[in-house]
């Protein structure tokens, strides 16, 4: 089997500290228990069914699908003699001829034991075993170069019960797959590592399928906060002898029926699942062709669409980025991400440009561009300019667009879901309102799940009460954006704070008296400082939430924004219009926040530190602010207004 490029499936590590409102690295048990909890309501709440969401694997061109049902049904037919084959093989390390007796004993469905974690460890090797012999079967000799029956790739599994590197919690996982070049680089003792997963597989005792997906959810978090060009991803669930495919796209997690691998129907189901992996193209694993990782320079390339007024390029431009500045720290959202570049290779560690990289959502067929961001700032800049206005200190849009898969697709949730939109439809045929669709209420809801988007600390939340979509549509849009600010955190004083603040807010003044955009999303992610003939100052970013206003300044009641940072009335989700004031409000949160977590990035881990050892030694204790950041959307509400009052 040839090898791929050196770019295809990038993976590498992990570079930096996320950038979110919560600092995901802390080992307090509250926020261990947080995230359990996060993991069950969003289970509750976005799981939805699909008997063959595995047909999204299935390889576009009808020759390859064709050659994975027989590849396929070769190996179902033969599994059993495979399996023994393998386990009487004196040249097959002891460990792997234990584990092809148990997959056998599992495929019979003779894996019996009381203790229900020893079962789920022994069927750890039993699924290895059979990657191992999926992947031996459809690479048994090398194949002659660029043969139509070569499969693109070989999954095998990693060591199995360990804790992943780049993990930012203590907690080990099941099993996981990676994609490989041939089955010659199999290594049962390789710790999985989450920036090369393609992946992960839960495993649990019959009966407990819920605890598996909550599991799965949590590890495929870092997956996506792993991989920079991680569009969606695969997972499975393995309940006794019952497996499951599940896919995580923007909002969803669809999960496909039962396939109890004792019966034939069954384990052929899961064979083709893993072999179409094997033959289609990249982007259906969930990767983003258009960003690469070039392994020999350590940079990512990215591809930037689009045009603008000054450029009127068709073709994407280039850029090179070395790290992820900011990472998409949730599973459902707008996965919003964002580098330092520079569209010169030989620049890339003087970067000028910002990358910024997000799933909003938009409607279907429609041109309507007002909650566009390219747009907006087109808007903003063009209106400014006209007016005499220096834009040094606005966020200015260089090039955006679309993300294109090919010269005919634009990459959306359609594209992602397009062999089964129709059953998932058909699944689901009553949709409403979330308080109407779950015994769950919105506003019992932490506040990052229950906006209708889905929750990125980074991005917006939007929560609009309308009717839920079944399939709500999620466009890949990017942006290359000057100037490149730094965070506020990067700050030496409250001094230069004040300044950077100030200087944001007036910006946001102008854009609405001067633009009639009120930009709803004021949060320490949002204001930048950057440097203008050697003094500090403040610059506005993400319009994501952006809205055009009319004459009175007032937009419908719509809650947006980050929680942390909402205002109390857009929290409660009141029918007050939204105006300028809850942004203003949500820029005091700003200045809370920073007061007890500290300006510096040396003042927040010494706040961190404090936080860690006082959490090691009180298991009740609550940091100040938990609240803010941890409760529904009434108890954020509750908490500012007791603060407001000096209660809390």
């Amino acid at each position: 089997m040839s090898q791929p490029s050196v770019d295809s499936t990038p993976q590498k590590k992990r570079s930096g500290s996320r950038s979110s409102a919560t600092n995901f690295a802390s080992d307090c048990t509250d926020q261990r228990s947080s995230r359990m909890d996060d993991a069950r309501k969003e289970r509750e709440y976005r799981r939805f069914y699909c008997d063959d969401i595995a047909r999204c694997a299935l390889p576009k061109n009808s020759t390859l699908r064709d050659l994975v049902d027989k590849r396929a049904t070769d190996i179902s037919s033969n599994l059993e003699a495979i399996l023994v084959k393998r386990s009487q093989d004196p040249e097959t390390p002891a460990l792997m001829r234990q584990a092809a007796n148990l997959c056998r004993k599992w495929l019979r469905g003779e894996l019996i034991s009381k203790n229900s974690s020893r079962y789920e460890k022994v069927i750890y090797p039993a699924h290895a075993a059979l990657i191992r012999c999926i992947a031996d079967h459809l690479d048994p000799e090398p194949a002659a170069a660029g043969s139509t029956d070569e499969a693109k790739r070989v999954l095998l599994p990693y060591a199995s019960d360990l804790k992943p590197t780049g993990s930012d919690e203590r907690i080990r996982i099941d099993g996981a797959l990676r994609s490989c070049a041939d089955a010659s680089s199999a290594d049962d003792e390789l710790r999985p590592e989450y920036s090369d997963i393609v992946l992960v597989a839960e495993a649990k005792w019959r009966g407990k399928q819920d605890e598996a997906y909550d599991q799965l959810i949590r590890y495929t978090r870092q997956v996506y906060a792993n991989q920079p060009n991680r569009r969606f991803a695969w997972g499975v669930t393995i309940c006794a002898t019952l497996v499951q495919v599940v896919l995580f796209e923007n909002d969803r997690m669809i999960s496909s029926k039962d396939m109890d691998v004792t019966t034939s129907a069954g384990i052929a189901a899961y064979i083709k699942f893993i072999v179409s992996l094997c033959f289609c193209e990249e982007h259906q694993l969930g990767y983003d062709p258009s960003m690469t990782w070039c392994s020999e320079n350590k940079y990512w390339i990215i591809k930037c669409p689009g045009r603008t007024p000054d450029n009127d390029d068709k073709q994407p431009a280039t850029y090179y980025a070395r790290d992820l500045v900011f990472v998409a720290d949730h599973l459902f959202g707008r996965h919003t991400r964002g580098f330092y570049a520079s569209d010169d290779p030989e620049l890339v560690d003087q970067p000028d440009t910002f990358i910024k990289d997000a799933w909003p959502h938009a409607e279907r067929g429609s041109e309507d561009t007002s909650r566009n961001e390219l747009a907006i700032l087109q808007d903003i800049v063009k209106q400014l300019e006209k007016r005499g206005i220096d834009t040094t200190d606005y966020v200015r849009p260089v090039r955006g667009g679309t993300v294109r898969l090919d010269d005919n697709h634009d990459d959306d949730t359609d594209i992602v879901l397009d062999p089964v939109v129709g059953d998932i439809e058909a699944a689901h045929p009553r949709m409403g309102t979330i308080a109407e669709n779950d015994e769950t209420n919105a506003s019992t809801l932490p506040a990052e799940l229950a906006a209708g988007c889905g929750k990125d600390d980074e991005a917006c939340a939007i929560d609009d009460s309308s009717r839920v979509e079944v399939i709500p549509y999620c466009v890949h849009r990017r942006l290359a954006l000057k100037p490149i600010g730094k965070p506020l955190y990067a700050l030496s004083s409250p001094y230069e704070l004040i300044i950077v603040l100030a200087d944001a807010m007036t910006a946001h003044s102008k854009i609405l008296n001067l633009c009639g955009y009120l930009h709803r999303d004021i949060s320490t992610n949002n204001i930048l400082a950057i440097e203008v003939d050697g003094r500090v100052r403040g610059v506005l970013i993400d319009f994501d939430c952006a809205i055009k206003v009319g004459s009175q300044r007032r937009v419908r009641a719509e809650r947006t924004g980050t929680p942390s940072f909402m205002s109390i009335n857009n929290l409660r989700n009141s029918s007050v219009e939204r105006s300028e004031l809850d942004d203003w409000e949500s820029l005091l949160y700003v200045v809370c926040w920073l007061g007890v977590h500290g300006i510096s990035e040396e003042e927040q881990s010494k706040y961190q530190a404090d936080i860690e050892r006082k959490c090691r030694t009180d298991k009740d204790f609550k940091p100040p602010l938990y609240k803010w950041e941890y409760g529904t959307f009434e108890e954020v509400a509750d908490s500012k207004a007791r603060c407001l009052k000096d209660e809390a």
